[in-house]
This record gives structure tokens, C-alpha cells and sequence, in this order.
């Protein structure tokens, strides 16, 4: 089962965490990791997979006033982190079908990430999801929006 909706965002983050150090051939990597919160109920019949995607940004730490990050090569990772039930799970699943970096062109103060999360039960519920991001760029001088 599938519909279409309004994306959902994370509500909050917690456990954020990164690392970035500059590349000998000049550089800028990053690995940024956490947990996005959020709250994804599956669908009213419980028959089939409700699926919606998840947009969040997590911020780039670090980066000089103005510039930006012009990506080389990025790579996230999105799974689940918690899940709950408030009755039977009959036949119950959870997923994240995938994820990727929205625009990888150019990130300036956060980078995008969109996930694909899927349900299949009445009453199951995705709460957390976590994610690791590694980017590697070269800073640029980025238009003031």
C-alpha cells in the first residue's frame, strides 16, 4: 500500500556527533552521525507496506563564514533506530528502503537527506531513525542567501 504525502521531517535529533579533517590533496571530509526523531504511524488497514519519505538536515560544523562545501564524493547511511508496537504485530514490518543526499552539487550550512521509510502494521510506529554521513569536498565561496 502506497499513498502520497506531505514529507515528513524530523521533529528533534539527539546523540549528534562528527569528525573532519582536511585531505592531503586539500580537502575537507566530514563524518557526521546521530539520531533523527520522528514519528511514522503505518497505515489503517495493516494489509500492505504504508511508505513516506523522511527529508532531515544535519548541520556541516565547522565551516568558514561564507563558504560552502562542493561535494566530490558523499555517502549516507540511514537505519532504524526504534520502533514500537501499541498492540499485536501480525505480521508486522519496518524498513528504511533507502536514502540518499538531496543536491550533493553544493551544501552550505547543512546537507539534505532524504529516506525512505515503510510500515506494515495498524498500530506500528517508526521513532527514531540513525544515520552516518561521509562527504568530501573542497570549500568554495558560496552567494549569501
Amino acid at each position: 500500500m502506497s499513498g502520497t504525502f506531505v514529507d515528513l521531517i524530523a521533529t528533534n535529533f539527539d546523540s549528534q556527533q562528527w569528525v573532519d579533517f582536511d585531505t592531503a590533496d586539500g580537502r575537507k571530509a566530514y563524518t557526521l552521525t546521530g539520531v533523527a526523531l520522528t514519528t511514522f504511524k503505518g497505515g489503517e488497514t495493516g494489509e500492505g507496506w504504508l511508505r513516506q519519505d523522511l527529508m532531515f538536515d544535519v548541520a556541516i560544523p565547522d565551516l568558514p563564514q561564507g563558504k560552502g562545501l562542493k561535494l566530490v564524493h558523499w555517502a549516507p547511511f540511514v537505519t532504524l533506530n526504534a520502533i514500537a508496537n501499541d498492540q499485536l504485530a501480525n505480521n508486522a514490518g519496518w524498513a528504511v528502503d533507502g536514502f540518499e543526499v538531496e543536491s550533493p552539487q553544493q551544501v552550505m550550512r547543512s546537507v539534505r537527506i532524504r529516506c525512505k521509510l515503510a510500515v506494515r502494521d495498524i498500530d506500528g510506529f517508526i521513532l527514531r531513525v540513525g544515520y552516518s554521513i561521509a562527504l568530501l569536498g573542497s570549500l568554495e565561496d558560496m552567494p549569501h542567501i
